[in-house]
């Protein structure tokens, strides 16, 4: 049960615009879209952390049209629990919602989690949101099959990535290379003799990413977010070091280069372009290679390839082959530097409006799905 307390906001807490006592011992507060540090910091230091729950990252997607409310429960003065919601309207009346890799819980407390999933309710219902899509963190799945009881089902929408490859970093350079496959260990080796440099990049080489990023997309047919979407990723990302920009070059021309994110205990790979040139001197895995030193020289315990074909994940982690069309593919790319094969949580929805609920479920059986950029 949960007691709805009003509570007065504190000069400490910039954007907060509610709170309320759930499960007799927590306050939970909404906050809107400011720079919120003190989550930051909480997500930087809890399991299951992912930046995309950052309200750094909330700031990043204002480009794309969303916004961003956080809901952050606190027992005592230490954060125990929290969500940030992505969202954007619909229509005059209506928006929808995301939850990426969230909520965070620092505590299994199934009270608390109810607690926090009616607050979200609230939340949804303050910023009219009548479609919330909810993709729970990778150590969610203890508590992934409460959610049905909570009013969300399984979606159709096709948003956040369901599985990757995780490197451990905590192992030398000699045990990362061994663990890789010998294809993909010799083109490493290879990289270095070829006169692939890579070197790391700064805000004025992200026009030379960008055109990277537009040949990319042009070859491999897929949709890219605005050239605003990276330029704010590197204004609110980079000053605090969690963004890094690595590039590689052949006798001073750029060739591949890659957007990675720090944040936590985790590397992200969030995005790697290549021109197609110089496939010889294997350009692509120098720079993932340096990704990786550059990592693990910093501290770092893991490195997150962030995506793979989730069909690939599955052959690989039920020891059969990879599908044929998968064969020559950034996933087998991706799994050629080892680690550990991760299936992640997919998505889940509700719908509060339910005489919509018909209206949507066609929209993502017509569709086959969903994509809302975030």
């Amino acid at each position: 049960m949960v007691a709805n307390l009003a509570l007065a906001a504190s000069p400490g807490n910039a954007g907060e615009e509610w709170a309320t006592r759930v499960a007799g011992r927590y306050d939970v507060q909404a906050r809107d879209d400011a720079p919120d540090p003190e989550w930051d910091d909480y997500l930087t230091g809890v399991t299951g952390n992912h930046h995309v729950q950052s309200s750094l990252w909330g700031q990043v997607n204002r480009c794309l049209g969303w916004r961003a409310a956080r809901l952050i429960a606190t027992c005592g003065r230490t954060i125990t629990a929290g969500a940030q919601v992505l969202f954007r309207p619909l229509s005059d009346e209506a928006a929808v919602g995301y939850v990426p890799n969230g909520p965070v819980f620092a505590t299994d407390d199934p009270a608390l989690r109810r607690a926090l999933f009616s607050e979200l309710s609230s939340l949804a219902q303050r910023h009219r949101i009548q479609f919330l899509i909810v993709q729970p963190p990778a150590n969610a799945m203890g508590w992934v099959h409460e959610l049905p009881e909570l009013g969300f089902k399984e979606s159709a929408a096709k948003l956040g990535l369901t599985a990757t490859v995780l490197l451990d970093l905590s192992l030398d350079l000699d045990a990362i290379l061994s663990q890789m496959r010998a294809r993909t260990r010799y083109n490493v080796r290879l990289s270095s003799r070829s006169g692939i440099r890579v070197r790391e990049g700064a805000a004025d080489d992200l026009d030379t990413y960008y055109q990277l990023l537009v040949t990319t997309s042009r070859r491999q047919r897929f949709a890219i977010h605005p050239k605003c979407y990276f330029a704010d990723m590197w204004r609110f990302l980079a000053p605090a070091g969690h963004l890094k920009l690595f590039l590689a070059e052949y006798q001073g021309e750029v060739v591949s280069a890659q957007l990675a994110v720090a944040f936590g205990d985790t590397v992200v790979n969030k995005l790697s372009v290549w021109s197609g040139a110089q496939s010889a001197g294997k350009p692509n895995e120098a720079l993932q290679w340096h990704a990786i030193c550059w990592a693990r020289s910093h501290g770092y315990r893991y490195l997150d390839l962030e995506g793979i074909d989730p069909r690939a994940a599955a052959a690989v982690l039920g020891g059969h082959p990879l599908p044929p069309d998968l064969q020559q593919s950034f996933s087998l790319f991706k799994l050629g530097f080892g680690g550990t094969t991760l299936l992640l949580p997919g998505t889940y929805d509700h719908i509060y409006d339910q005489p919509m609920r018909a209206f949507y479920d066609l929209i993502l059986a017509h569709a086959g799905a969903f994509s809302l950029g975030a």
